[in-house]
């Protein structure tokens, strides 16, 4: 192990800092169309990046290969928990997205949502994410377990164009 000196350290330091603050992971909301009140209950929801879709690979000659990117990949799937309540908030909601034909044209269980960093009054941006639906697990609800709350937990299938929502803060503390 080196030993670095203490100047050498203060440089990294400053470096990072001026950077700025670290994003946090828990500070996040998922804000869905239509359930905007149930934000307060998402407790896990995808935070989407676009990137190529995986690689696509070539010949060159003398048996050497290459690579080059495939299309972005706009299409995601990702985990989404949420925690339930005594009214059956999430229960309510998984069930009217069943109901849901509103937003298209054939779009059964679909829904639009927003997760922003911070919170809807507060945020430092978003992400916009379209045409959504969720496939949920089903509950495992045990008799002995009374320290832990109920919770939904599933994929959550969405469509990401880059779309970002503006802050509308500088901290959403």
């Amino acid at each position: 192990m080196t030993i670095s000196t203490g100047a050498f350290l203060k440089n990294h330091y400053n470096s990072a800092a001026a950077l700025g603050l670290k994003a946090v992971n828990s500070d996040f909301t998922l804000v869905i169309e239509g359930y905007e009140k149930n934000w307060l209950l998402c407790k896990q929801a995808p935070w989407a990046e676009l990137s190529p879709q995986g690689e696509i690979e070539f010949s060159l000659p003398n048996g050497a290969k290459g690579w080059q990117p495939q299309q972005v990949a706009t299409a995601q799937q990702d985990q989404v928990a949420f925690y339930e309540t005594t009214t059956n908030s999430i229960d309510n909601m998984l069930i009217g997205f069943l109901a849901n034909t509103g937003l298209a044209a054939g779009s059964y269980a679909m829904f639009n949502c927003i997760v922003y960093e911070g919170t809807p009054e507060r945020h430092l941006g978003g992400r916009y994410y379209q045409d959504c639906f969720v496939q949920m697990d089903p509950l495992d609800r045990d008799w002995e377990n009374r320290s832990q709350p109920l919770m939904w937990s599933g994929t959550m299938f969405y469509h990401y164009f880059g779309e970002k929502i503006p802050a509308n803060s500088t901290g959403y503390r």
